[in-house]
């Protein structure tokens, strides 16, 4: 079984987060902005959505869920998705995705309307992402088999991006209030791949933005010029219970390239984003209602620049090693606790054009309490500052994150 998922996933063109992604995500993917957070890596895990929540989430149709928390004292991590399905017929369907994401590293939002219908080579479907500049609108092939409880669920897509600006016979090339006719048009595919058993979960997904080439026609001709962006995203997961304990590995990551050149300027402007986290969990039962677990986190992010943006390299490596206790009081009720610790690498080489707060060391301690009322899923994390900052802390508060999951 995961060879089959693992061969299926290389036929979609790219080592396999979710078999989504667009280009505004990876136009606005910036890894430099992360180091105005001195714990980014710390912040970014405790953000995720609960693991213990995922099957819910996977095997509804109807359903809400965000996480939110602090990045610094002036940016707010918000992430909110949404998805609804409605009946088309006896073998159709519509499913709708609302997904909006502000973070430190990219922000991006899109509406997704998936028709699904039921054929006897799968589920075959087509996807329209509307959006207000014309030019930006997507269209989507899908395939996809089985569902979020089957032993085996395949999602993939082919999508066309900015289809209605100057694709075949579409002459629509109009951007903003300039336009920006592509020579090179984008294309992405995309796959997800999951195998599920008694024991184990086995996920490999990812998409590839493919290279593109725009020319710039700017009603001020100093900015006359062209743009290029490519981009890739890859997520395997998995996960193996044996003996009371669970073993959890994970490899992700993402990478951008984009070009800007303008007439009055020299150079091109290029600009290289490149993030690699790699994580290895183990988690055992401590008694009936307790559990615990050791996490070890590797993160690489690498960005550099070129003139007249920058000349100059930023590599940031994080190490962080963090340890939990959870302990469920009932089936509403479960309290968490844990200590985190990162130690953080940093280079920087030329004329770096942003902010970093350099090498260091960052320690914290945490405590969640979640709980279920009725269909509602709630967590909320309070961090404890363990180390003396370069700036105010107040009563040893650090950063604070809220999750929230419903079904309809």
């Amino acid at each position: 079984m995961a060879a089959c998922a693992l061969a299926l996933a290389c036929l979609a063109g790219a080592w396999v987060p979710r078999a989504r992604a667009s280009i505004e995500e990876f136009a606005s993917f910036d890894l430099s902005r992360m180091e105005e957070d001195d714990e980014s890596a710390l912040d970014h895990y405790l953000a995720r959505q609960p693991a213990a929540w995922r099957d819910e989430w996977e095997g509804t149709t109807n359903a809400f869920r965000t996480s939110q928390g602090c990045l610094t004292a002036g940016l707010w991590n918000t992430e909110y998705e949404t998805k609804l399905r409605s009946p088309l017929g006896e073998h159709s369907h519509l499913d709708l995705e609302l997904l909006q994401v502000m973070t430190d590293y990219a922000q991006y939002d899109w509406l997704s309307l998936d028709f699904h219908f039921r054929t006897p080579a799968g589920l075959m479907g087509v996807r329209f992402r509307p959006n207000y500049d014309k030019s930006q609108q997507d269209f989507a092939l899908l395939w996809n088999h089985g569902d979020g409880t089957s032993p085996l669920q395949i999602e993939a897509a082919l999508t066309v991006e900015d289809m209605f600006n100057t694709l075949w016979e579409f002459r629509q090339a109009r951007v903003n209030d300039h336009n920006e006719p592509y020579r090179r048009h984008p294309f992405e595919p995309s796959a997800r791949v999951v195998s599920r058993g008694k024991k184990h979960r086995l996920e490999v997904s990812g998409a590839w933005l493919t290279p593109s080439r725009k020319a710039i026609d700017d009603p001020n001709d100093d900015l006359d010029g062209s743009f290029t962006l490519w981009g890739s995203r890859f997520l395997v997961l998995d996960e193996h219970q044996f003996s009371g304990w669970t073993i959890e590995s994970r490899l992700d990551g993402e990478r951008a390239l984009s070009m800007r050149t303008v007439r009055s300027a020299p150079g091109n402007a290029r600009v290289f984003r490149r993030l690699w986290n790699g994580e290895l969990a183990l988690r055992h039962a401590l008694g009936p209602a307790t559990q615990g677990e050791l996490r070890w986190i590797y993160k690489d992010r690498a960005q550099s620049w070129a003139p007249p943006a920058g000349d100059g390299r930023l590599r940031a490596r994080d190490r962080v090693l963090a340890g939990e206790v959870s302990h469920r009081f009932s089936g509403r009720w479960l309290v968490r606790s844990g200590l985190m610790y990162d130690r953080v690498s940093i280079a920087v080489h030329g004329g770096y054009p942003g902010f970093t707060w350099g090498s260091r060391k960052e320690s914290r301690a945490y405590v969640g309490l979640r709980a279920k009322f009725g269909r509602v899923s709630v967590q909320g994390i309070e961090c404890i500052e363990l180390d003396h900052e370069p700036y105010e802390v107040s009563f040893h508060h650090d950063k604070g994150f809220l999750q929230l999951q419903t079904t309809f």
